[in-house]
C-alpha cells in the first residue's frame, strides 16, 4: 500500500517536471523567435519607448511694465487614422459618428453636424490613414475634443493623432510691431533677431514613454548632456502704456495731415532706455497707418531746425557769447556765395538790426543762425573745426542701439568733395546733412542729461525660468558733449522755445518743457517733394526724466507742414499722458486750498479707502474733521462742511451688505467681493445705487447690482 502511494507521487512529480520543461522550451523558442525573427516587427508595433529630437521652447519678450510682447503658444493639429481596426469592431464608428459630428459642430461652429458626419464617413469608407480634421486649435479646445465620442478612447483605439506645434504670437498685434519684429523657422527681424541668442532654445534628443491614450512622457536624454533647452525670456525697456499713447497720438495727427509716415520715440534721460518707439506708415492696400518699417532707426532725413541746437552749442562754445548778446541781422535774406539761392526767413520772423541770440533761436530764424555760424567760424580754414566740433557730439556716428537696422548719418567734413562755400550755413540750419530720428533724439537727451550722452538701448534684462541671469547696464557714449556754461545757455534757449517761441502752443501748466521745432524741405533731384516736420525735447525742464522726438514725413495738408503744427502737438499729447501716469513729473500741486482765495471751495472726494484719502488731503492741504471717530476704520464716507471735509466711518460687518454708495468702482468691488457677493456693475464713475440695501443680511453667493453715475 505504501509502495503504491509512493509510486503515484513519483509519477505526478515526473509529470509536473515534464510540463515545466516543456513550458521552458516553449518560452526559450519564443524568446529566440522574438529576438531573432520578429524583433523589428514588434518594436514597430509596441514602440512604447522612443527617441525623438525636440527643440527647446523659444523665450518670451516682456515689456518693462510686465506685459507679454511676444510668446510661443502651443497649437494642435488633429489627424485621424481610419485604418485602426477598433473602429470597425461592434460598429463602433457607425454608432458614434453622428454624435461626434454634433460635438465638433458645436465646439468649432464652422460647419453643420451633417457636414462633419458626411466628411467623416467619406474618409472612413476610403480608409484614409492621415485625414486632417483640424489644424492649429487651442489647448482648451484640444482638451474638449479628447472627451468626444470615439476620440475619448485614446490614440490607438480611436485613431486620433494629436500633433503639437509652437506658434509665435504677439498679443498686442500692431503695437511696436517693427521694433519687436518677428521670428519664423528661418528668419528673425527686430528684437527677435537682436536677442535671438537669448530667446532661441536648443535642440536635443529625448526618450519618451508612451502611455494609454497615446501621450508621451519624457524619461530622460539619450546621453547625459543632450536635453533640449528652453530659451530665456528677454525683458525690454518698452513701456506698453507709453508706447500705446505714442502710437495713438501719432496716428491721430498722421490721419489729419495725410502724411507718408511718422515716428515717435520716448527715451529715459538718465539711462538711455527706450520707453516707446512708434513707427506708422500709410499702407495703400489697406488705407491705414501700420507698423511697416522702423523709420526711427532706418530712415534718415534732413533734420531742419532741430539741428540748430548743435549749431548753437558749437557757436556759443567757440565765441563765449551770452544768449542775451545781440547781433546785427541783415533782414529777410542771407546771401550765399556764387549766386546760390539765399537762406531766408518767413514772416513774422524777419529781423533787421541788433537782435538777441535768445530771440533768434526761440523764433527759429534761419538767417540769424546762419549769421552766427559764420561769425564764429569766419574763414574756410575754420570750417574744418566746425564739422570736427559737430563730430565730437557723436553727430557723425550711429547711436549703436542694440537692434539691427540703424543707418549711418550724413555729415560731410569741410573740404570734402561735396562741401562748398555755403555748406557751413546750410548745415547749421539742418540741410546738407541727414539723420534718423533716434540720432537727433540722442543729442537732445544728452543736453537733458547734463551733457552726458547715453547709448539708447532696448534690452533691459534676461530671465531664465524666473531667475534674472543678466542685467543690462546703461552705457555712456560721451561724458560731456560741451562745457557746463554752454550747456546752461542752450538749456535756457530750449525752454524759451516752448515758453515764448515757435512751440508756445504746447506749454504745460504743470511743468516746463524744453525743446525745438523743425521743418525741412525734402527735394527729389531739384524738385521740392514735400516737408519733414519734427519736434525734439525733454521734460520736466528743471529735472528732466524723459526726452522725446516726433517726426512727421511729407504731410499733404499744407497747414501741417511745420513742426509746430503737427509734430509738437503729438509731443504734447505724449507729455500730457505721461503727466497723468507719472506723479514724479509734477513739480507743483494742481490744487492747494491754502492758496485758494475762496476757502469754502473744497474738492469733491469719493468715499473709499481712508489711507488713500488721508494722503490726498495732506498733499492738497485740505482740513479734515471727525478724525478720531473714523480712526479705526479702513473705509470712510466724505461730506463737505464749510472749509472742512468730514470723514464718517463705513462699518463692514460679517454677512451683511456694505454701503458702497459714493465710492469708486475699485473700492466698491473690493468690499462687495470680500463679502462673497457676486457683483454686476453698470456704467462708470461713482456708485449711485446698489440693489441690496446696506447692512441687510446676506449669504455667500448672493447677487448684487451696482449702478454708477455715468451710463
Amino acid at each position: 500500500m505504501v509502495d503504491k502511494v509512493k509510486n503515484g507521487i513519483v509519477r505526478k512529480a515526473g509529470l509536473m517536471y515534464g510540463l515545466v520543461l516543456v513550458l521552458m522550451v516553449i518560452v526559450l523558442v519564443r524568446v529566440f523567435q522574438l529576438k531573432m525573427v520578429d524583433e523589428k516587427e514588434w518594436e514597430g508595433k509596441s514602440a512604447s519607448i522612443r527617441t525623438e529630437e525636440e527643440e527647446g521652447v523659444r523665450g518670451d519678450i516682456i515689456s518693462s511694465d510686465g506685459c507679454l510682447l511676444a510668446t510661443s503658444v502651443p497649437s494642435y493639429d488633429l489627424i485621424w487614422d481610419f485604418r485602426v481596426k477598433n473602429l470597425r469592431r461592434n460598429n463602433l464608428f457607425e454608432k458614434n459618428v453622428d454624435t461626434l459630428a454634433l460635438c465638433m459642430s458645436r465646439l468649432f461652429g464652422d460647419s453643420t453636424a451633417q457636414a462633419y458626419s458626411r466628411m467623416f464617413r467619406n474618409a472612413f469608407e476610403q480608409n484614409k490613414s492621415h485625414y486632417v480634421v483640424k489644424t492649429k486649435i487651442s489647448f482648451a479646445k484640444m482638451q474638449e475634443v479628447r472627451k468626444f465620442p470615439i476620440f475619448k478612447l485614446g490614440r490607438y483605439k480611436s485613431g486620433l493623432i494629436i500633433q503639437e506645434q509652437r506658434k509665435r504670437t504677439y498679443p498686442y498685434n500692431e503695437l511696436a510691431k517693427r521694433c519687436i519684429g518677428y521670428a519664423t523657422d528661418d528668419v528673425q527681424v527686430g528684437m527677435e533677431l537682436a536677442y535671438n541668442a537669448n530667446l532661441a532654445g536648443t535642440k536635443g534628443k529625448i526618450r519618451k514613454y508612451k502611455v494609454a491614450g497615446g501621450d508621451l512622457y519624457p524619461l530622460g536624454t539619450v546621453d547625459n548632456d543632450n536635453m533640449p533647452q528652453d530659451g530665456s525670456d528677454v525683458i525690454v525697456t518698452l513701456d506698453v502704456g507709453i508706447q500705446d499713447v505714442a502710437e495713438r497720438s501719432l496716428k491721430k495727427y498722421l490721419d489729419t495731415s495725410k502724411a507718408q509716415w511718422g515716428a515717435a520715440i520716448v527715451m529715459e534721460v538718465a539711462t538711455g532706455k527706450i520707453r516707446a518707439m512708434a513707427n506708422l506708415q500709410y499702407d495703400e492696400k489697406s488705407g491705414q497707418y501700420l507698423e511697416l518699417f522702423n523709420h526711427a532707426i532706418g530712415t534718415k532725413v534732413p533734420p531742419g531746425s532741430t539741428f540748430k541746437l548743435p549749431a548753437m552749442i558749437a557757436v556759443l562754445e567757440k565765441t563765449g557769447m551770452d544768449i542775451d548778446d545781440k547781433i546785427d541781422m541783415p533782414g529777410q535774406y542771407y546771401k550765399l556765395p556764387g549766386g546760390a539761392k539765399p537762406i531766408e526767413d518767413e514772416k513774422p520772423h524777419i529781423f533787421t538790426g541788433p537782435t538777441p541770440i535768445r530771440t533768434i533761436f526761440e523764433l527759429s530764424s534761419n538767417v540769424g543762425v546762419a549769421t552766427l555760424a559764420r561769425m564764429a567760424y569766419p574763414k574756410a580754414a575754420d570750417e574744418k573745426e566746425y564739422t570736427s566740433r559737430l563730430g565730437k557730439m557723436n553727430l557723425n556716428s550711429t547711436t549703436g542701439i542694440d537692434i539691427d537696422g540703424e543707418i549711418s548719418p550724413i555729415l560731410r567734413d569741410a573740404g570734402s568733395k561735396f562741401w562748398w562755400g555755403g555748406s557751413l550755413e546750410k548745415v547749421s540750419i539742418g540741410y546738407e546733412t541727414e539723420y534718423t530720428p533716434l540720432q537727433i533724439l540722442t543729442l537732445y537727451n544728452a543736453v537733458a542729461n547734463n551733457g552726458r550722452m547715453m547709448k539708447p538701448y532696448l534690452k533691459e534684462a534676461v530671465r531664465k525660468h524666473g531667475v534674472i541671469t543678466e542685467v543690462v547696464e546703461p552705457v555712456t557714449l560721451h561724458w560731456s558733449i560741451c562745457d557746463e556754461a554752454t550747456l546752461a545757455k542752450v538749456h535756457e534757449l530750449l525752454i524759451g522755445v516752448v515758453e515764448r517761441g515757435t512751440a508756445k502752443a504746447i506749454k504745460n501748466k504743470y511743468f516746463q518743457i524744453a525743446g525745438k521745432t523743425g521743418t525741412a524741405q525734402i527735394f527729389e533731384g531739384d524738385k521740392l517733394a514735400g516737408y519733414s516736420a519734427s519736434f525734439a525735447g525733454f521734460f520736466p525742464a528743471d529735472r528732466p526724466k524723459y526726452s522725446c522726438i516726433v517726426v512727421v514725413y511729407k504731410p499733404k495738408v499744407s497747414r501741417f507742414i511745420y513742426g509746430s503744427a503737427v509734430a509738437a502737438p503729438v509731443f504734447k499729447e505724449i507729455v500730457d499722458a505721461l503727466c497723468a501716469k507719472d506723479r514724479d513729473l509734477h513739480t507743483k500741486k494742481n490744487f492747494d486750498l491754502a492758496s485758494n482765495a475762496d476757502k469754502k471751495q473744497l474738492p469733491d472726494a469719493k468715499c473709499g479707502d481712508k489711507t488713500v484719502l488721508d494722503r490726498l488731503f495732506s498733499d492738497f492741504n485740505v482740513q479734515v474733521g471727525n478724525v478720531e471717530q473714523s480712526q479705526q476704520y479702513h473705509f470712510v464716507s466724505t461730506t463737505n462742511e464749510g472749509d472742512v471735509v468730514n470723514l464718517d466711518p463705513v462699518p463692514v460687518q460679517k454677512a451683511t451688505v456694505p454701503n458702497v454708495v459714493g465710492m469708486g468702482l475699485r473700492d466698491a468691488m473690493y468690499l462687495l467681493r470680500k463679502q462673497k457677493l457676486k457683483v454686476t456693475a453698470v456704467g462708470r464713475g461713482t456708485v449711485k445705487k446698489q440693489s441690496l440695501p446696506p447692512y441687510t443680511k446676506i449669504k455667500s453667493g448672493d447677487k448684487i447690482t451696482i449702478e454708477l453715475a455715468i451710463n
